[in-house]
């Protein structure tokens, strides 16, 4: 009974396991358009902040500084000398903050280098990190055009109207504190002069962060990361980049695990469920104080069916009424009790007993040998008759009928015939039509 449990319980798990990978990777292969395009709607909101720098650089108010580093709406400010600059650490600090909702952690640097000054230089930057600091201070080369040379930037309004105002770079490890990021250019041109240039780094895994943002609210299972256990599926092309692309992947491993966990827990809850309810409705088809199969359950299916190979056999306890009589109800109860238990005991499984009376039951069993059957009859006979569970001694008697392809009604007079026979003969045997 157990191992045919653990079979059962194996292969519903199996069944489940294919049905759940199959179901969850095709839900992933629907998904992957919208992580993609999830991913193209993140990066132009970042871009659109970015564009309003344009605006609020053309309108900003002059002031005069000393040369230095200074700390302004917590923004770090340098020029190398006193010099006459825009106002633009209040809104550096609003775009940090508005990045910082959009990026999260993944925001690494947001700076601004003025070339209004066309012969100093003037940087805004947030954060302020000391690795920074340390380059300003200890450098003297123009980071303006040095970084237009570096990276191949458009110098000219109508270059950049060609190639895009926003450019993306390819992951790159920064040589001053090793970080791995990808920057994000941003001209910004007064009169179609190009006056200034904004410089937004983000971590290299910003992208894995926002698939993973993606996969907690969607229940899918991307990456852009490649490892042993995953599987190519596209290539985005990142908007604003040259010859860049992001590998989208599936997470074979995680597959396998959910698939596996999630199957096995329904193979679980439908073996548990289904356990409750064969117990339920086997409670519900058997007789309380015997918990043999009620006759008014078995009967109706019985009544039109035929049977083939099986025998019939009718067990009823002889003189019942005088152990009543006798020894009172609840005695007699347990001569019942005791009978069934008997029958119960020694039949195999897929044999029916039957309680087909108040001390009247009936077996089906599935034996087609009638010389087998009748030593059956006569070992139940004299099992009930040398039974010790009670302190009296009683017996039954058994009308026993065959059946070849009958239909269970006649083979059911029969068995009743015979019980009649062994009643009439004298009690406590065994009697066959």
């Amino acid at each position: 009974m157990i191992l045919r449990r653990v079979i059962i319980f194996l292969l519903l798990n199996i069944v489940f396991f294919t049905l759940t990978y199959s179901l969850y990777y095709s839900y992933n292969k629907i998904k992957q358009k919208e992580v993609e395009e999830y991913i193209r709607v993140q990066l132009y909101h970042v871009f659109d902040n970015l564009e309003v720098v344009s605006s609020f650089y053309a309108n900003a108010k002059t002031v005069t500084i000393e040369g230095g580093l200074h700390h302004i709406n917590h923004v770090g400010v340098y020029t190398p000398e006193k010099n006459e600059i825009k106002s633009l650490s209040q809104g550096v600090n609003a775009l940090s903050k508005n990045l910082k909702e959009l990026i999260g952690d993944e925001l690494w640097s947001l700076g601004i280098i003025d070339n209004n000054n066309e012969k100093i230089n003037t940087i805004y930057f947030s954060p302020m990190r000391v690795s920074h600091i340390q380059i300003f201070l200890n450098s003297d080369y123009d980071f303006f055009n040095h970084v237009l040379k570096n990276e191949k930037l458009p110098t000219t309004y109508e270059e950049s109207l060609e190639y895009g105002l926003i450019m993306q770079t390819e992951a790159y490890k920064e040589s001053f504190n090793h970080q791995c990021v990808r920057s994000i250019y941003y001209p910004i041109y007064i009169s179609r002069k190009l006056k200034a240039l904004l410089l937004l780094d983000v971590k290299s895994t910003l992208y894995q962060t926002w698939i993973e943002k993606f996969n907690n609210t969607q229940f899918t299972l991307f990456s852009s990361e490649e490892n042993l256990n995953s599987k190519f599926l596209n290539k985005l092309e990142l908007p604003y980049t040259k010859n860049d692309s992001l590998s989208i992947y599936l997470n074979k491993e995680l597959l396998l695990k959910y698939s596996f966990v999630f199957s096995f827990v329904l193979a679980f809850l439908v073996s548990y469920v289904s356990n409750i309810l064969n117990y339920v409705i086997n409670l519900y088809q058997k007789d309380n104080m015997t918990q043999c199969v009620r006759r008014d359950i078995v009967e109706p299916k019985l009544r039109n069916k035929r049977l083939n190979n099986q025998a019939v056999l009718m067990v009823d306890i002889d003189k019942f009424k005088s152990i009543n009589d006798n020894y009172g109800h609840d005695y007699g109860d347990q001569v019942i009790t005791t009978v069934a238990s008997i029958l119960k005991d020694n039949t195999r499984k897929g044999d029916k007993c039957i309680r087909w009376g108040g001390e009247e039951f009936m077996l089906i069993l599935n034996i087609k040998d009638i010389d087998v059957v009748k030593n059956k009859a006569e070992q139940l006979r004299i099992a009930i008759e040398s039974q010790n569970c009670l302190d009296i001694k009683f017996t039954v008697s058994i009308g026993v009928a065959m059946a070849e392809n009958n239909c269970f009604s006649q083979v059911l007079e029969r068995a009743d015939m015979a019980l009649y026979h062994a009643k009439n003969n004298g009690r406590n045997q065994v009697a066959y039509l």
